[in-house]
């Protein structure tokens, strides 16, 4: 049964990956609400992080259901192996809407920054071209089940990360634009400028990475399940993006307001 560990184990592997980045994003979780008094969030932005949970949590569980009807349920059933079920129509659009809000996070966080609304509707006009991809491609996937046909999906596939990874970039360059422009003589503000433009590259390029590998893999061999195992995590990477930058801000506050440099607004709650 050596030939079902990159159909099989490839899942079961990114099951794992998955159940340690979802704790991960538990316990940010957690962390944001304890403080979210203090940083007197607002309700609709408290929603949004709880809604991106539950997001996650659902996708997550399809992760597992995919494993256990192929591993228990139906284990030995060969005809079942040759299909694709509804975890993984679940993975797609789950994994699609996560990137759509921390997406939306940074956009919110680029337009109180700069005010530039041309750049901000470009950058969610591209968001939306992304979820869109994410649409067709789940279409797609529906009507071609059957593992033989995985090929009818290579095109949808590419479409949709290659404007999806165009998009974490393109937020990217804007923020690090953004905070380039701001001029200061203090080297403690300098030095918290500089922290944030690691901490903006390091985000968008550990979602650009992770959706380019399963690509990737997936153009390499498209036979096996390694790439799908990529894509499990995709989701909670992106709500652990947000979560840490979120989770980071009392910090930031502090190290800005010692600077006297009256400049908040990059870190102001929506």
């Amino acid at each position: 049964m050596g030939f079902l560990d990159k159909v099989l184990g490839a899942l079961l592997v990114g099951t794992y990956i998955n159940s340690i980045l979802y704790t991960l994003e538990l316990l940010a979780v957690i962390q944001f609400y304890s403080a979210s008094k203090r940083n007197n969030d607002s309700p609709r932005f408290q929603a949004m992080v709880y809604f991106a949970f539950v997001v996650d949590t659902v996708c997550t569980v399809a992760n597992y259901a995919d494993v256990y009807l192929y591993t228990v349920t139906h284990w030995g059933d060969v005809v079942y192996l040759q299909g694709q079920y509804w975890p993984v129509t679940v993975l797609l659009v789950t994994s699609g809407i996560s990137a759509m809000i921390g997406r939306s996070f940074l956009i919110l966080r680029y337009w109180i920054m700069s005010k530039n609304k041309y750049i901000a509707v470009v950058l969610t006009l591209l968001m939306l071209a992304s979820l869109g991809c994410c649409v067709g491609t789940t279409i797609t996937f529906i009507n071609y089940t059957e593992f033989a046909q995985r090929d009818k999906l290579a095109l949808s596939l590419t479409v949709w990360f290659s404007v999806g990874t165009g998009t974490d970039i393109a937020l990217a360059l804007a923020l690090l634009w953004q905070l380039s422009r701001i001029k200061t003589s203090f080297k403690s503000t300098q030095s918290l400028l500089n922290k944030l433009m690691v901490s903006t590259i390091c985000s968008g390029t550990v979602t650009t990475v992770v959706m380019m590998i399963s690509e990737i893999l997936y153009r390499i061999d498209n036979w096996n399940n390694v790439s799908t195992g990529f894509a499990f995590c995709l989701g909670r990477i992106y709500t652990l993006t947000m979560l840490f930058s979120l989770n980071r801000r009392s910090s930031l506050k502090h190290g800005w307001a010692n600077t006297n440099s009256g400049e908040t607004t990059f870190i102001s709650d929506p």
